[in-house]
């Protein structure tokens, strides 16, 4: 039998401040923070392997651990809201290897060498 009180808790939904935080990481605040440090890459353009660029990796892994985090918390929705599986995590995996892989090599060759 159905809950349908007011305030009854959505089954699948977000749980947790960790989840959130998980979900706003690959979601929202990574992809903001990639196109920020390719920016600096490309003005700052000092080099392959500076500070920025290990800012960008880790900002690759954190938006990975936040899907996964997300994903093993039960409640992983794709980005629509409809309930995510396995494969879709796998897949926005490799798709955000692929982008943002190719977002740094652009990055770096601009401002590397296309500016200086």
């Amino acid at each position: 039998m159905e809950d349908r009180r007011p305030n009854a808790p959505e089954t699948g939904g977000l749980t947790g401040i960790g989840v959130i935080l998980a979900r706003l990481m690959w979601a929202l605040f990574g992809p903001f923070l990639l196109v920020l440090f390719a920016w600096r890459i490309v003005t700052l353009g000092s080099g392959w392997l500076t500070a920025w660029d290990a800012a960008f990796g880790l900002i690759v892994v954190l938006m990975i651990a936040g899907r996964w985090v997300e994903q093993r918390s039960g409640s992983a929705t794709t980005i629509t809201g409809e309930p995510a599986t396995v494969e879709q995590c796998r897949r926005y995996d490799r798709i955000l290897l692929g982008v943002a892989g190719s977002l740094w090599v652009v990055a770096n060759v601009v401002g590397n060498h296309v500016m200086r």
